[in-house]
């Protein structure tokens, strides 16, 4: 069974600047057909993003992953190994979410199945390279060793290099990192607690220092697109030191709505 993780979805009251800074940043492409009012769709030529809009009893951040697999059938049946999984059918409006299901932890995610067996692009028109794309996908979750074995067995993932904590795992679907670490409440001494879930994104850019220089042109030109600076008060030095502690790129920063991103030229 070929499965691949194929967009990513953040919540957010200003989705339409967030498209423009993943545009100007990271050189993702708005999908034609994205409508202009509501819930904007990027991407890379591999994966998409969705931004989706913040509504009443929502809250806002990294929300969820999706993927595309071959076989919905043999998902279903290998999520029926761990008590606590669900799938349940989408409305037909949403053609790149068929089904959304959980893990055992409550995690949940998209999925859809590519009935041809060939790659099909909902969120960009056609398949392309670029020099900057989505390499990872991360979520802290309660027990961690068991949610690495879930995504192994369900989805087929094979392990990839980590961050050398014992506690954390790594897979891959051969070029999506999926980033499983673990939460409990001692993770979180020294700063406000982060509930269970979606932690933070990765990026992989063509050279470091290039991407650096383009992220302080970005803020000068128009500050409400510059990157959200990490560190500089006691308690979010703290939580810039838990980021990169877990972090596997060389350099971290956030979003202007705040979401984690990690970034590697490697």
């Amino acid at each position: 069974m070929s499965v691949r993780i194929n967009h990513i979805a953040i919540i957010s009251h200003q989705y339409g600047m967030l498209g423009k800074f993943y545009e100007s940043l990271f050189g993702m492409k708005p999908a034609g057909d994205s409508p202009t009012h509501a819930s904007p769709s990027y991407g890379d030529g591999n994966i998409g993003m969705q931004l989706l809009v913040r509504r009443d009893g929502y809250i806002g951040g990294l929300d969820h992953c999706g993927m595309l697999v071959s076989d919905l059938g043999e998902v279903e049946s290998r999520m029926k190994k761990f008590d606590g999984s669900n799938m349940v059918k989408r409305p037909s409006t949403r053609p790149f979410a068929a089904y959304s299901a959980n893990d055992p932890d409550g995690n949940h995610f998209d999925l859809a199945e590519d009935e041809s067996g060939d790659r099909k692009e909902i969120y960009a028109k056609g398949v392309w390279e670029q020099p900057r794309s989505i390499n990872k996908y991360a979520i802290r979750t309660l027990h961690a060793e068991r949610m690495a074995a879930f995504y192994a067995e369900v989805f087929g993932f094979a392990e990839a290099p980590g961050n050398g904590d014992p506690a954390s795992y790594h897979l891959t679907d051969g070029r999506v990192t999926l980033a499983i670490l673990p939460w409990s409440m001692s993770v979180f001494d020294g700063m406000a607690i982060k509930r269970p879930g979606p932690e933070h994104i990765g990026f992989k850019v063509e050279d470091m220092e290039a991407f650096k220089t383009d992220a302080a042109k970005l803020a000068g030109a128009n500050p409400y697109l510059a990157p959200t600076p990490l560190g500089g008060s006691p308690e979010s030095d703290v939580r810039r030191r838990l980021f990169e502690a877990n972090a596997t790129g060389k350099f971290q920063l956030a979003d202007p709505d705040g979401v984690w991103i990690d970034i590697t030229d490697e």
